[in-house]
């Protein structure tokens, strides 16, 4: 199990560079297109449509790391207000349901997904291409959700800091 969770956190890690390449493609991609205009240049075709794909990834790709991290939305307030162990239980119950949404929706994704596959669905805009090589963002992201949402709730249940919690992601053997 230890290598498992070593892997995905690799994989978290991973992810997130990406997907802070990808916002960087996109300041530089829209950057170039308002100096193009400006210049009265053409735009680069699917620039607009590439931005929107580039949000809905790097979305996707970050969000086991604000997990892992503890930089999620969270309700702090009302967490530090209760007794302990009525805060343990309601973070282990969080966690549970992060790890159960996580699988529904990666189970949802592979099966949308392999329908596209099946169907040889594909996307007709600016660019044109198989509408999967977007669908399999979702089941690995999920799964990267769920494994980490169940390492930090094996740590929470066995006494130890949540993995994002002040001893910071990288404290996990």
């Amino acid at each position: 199990m230890t290598t498992l969770f070593r892997l995905n956190g690799w994989l978290v890690r991973t992810l997130a560079v990406l997907a802070v390449l990808i916002i960087a493609a996109m300041m530089l991609g829209i950057s170039a297109e308002v100096v193009l205009r400006t210049l009265s240049f053409p735009s680069i075709p699917g620039m607009i449509e590439l931005t929107e794909y580039g949000l809905f990834i790097s979305t996707f790709f970050v969000a086991p790391y604000l997990l892992r991290t503890n930089q999620h939305i969270r309700v702090d307030i009302a967490m530090s207000r209760v007794d302990p162990a009525v805060a343990r239980r309601v973070e282990c119950g969080v966690l549970a349901t992060i790890c159960a949404i996580s699988l529904i929706t990666g189970l949802v994704g592979v099966s949308v997904m392999v329908t596209s596959i099946r169907d040889g669905t594909m996307v007709f805009k600016d660019l044109v291409f198989p509408q999967w090589w977007l669908e399999w963002i979702i089941p690995l992201t999920s799964l990267a959700m769920a494994l980490q949402a169940s390492e930090m709730l094996i740590a929470l249940w066995h006494g130890a800091p949540s993995v994002g919690d002040a001893a910071g992601p990288e404290r996990v053997p």
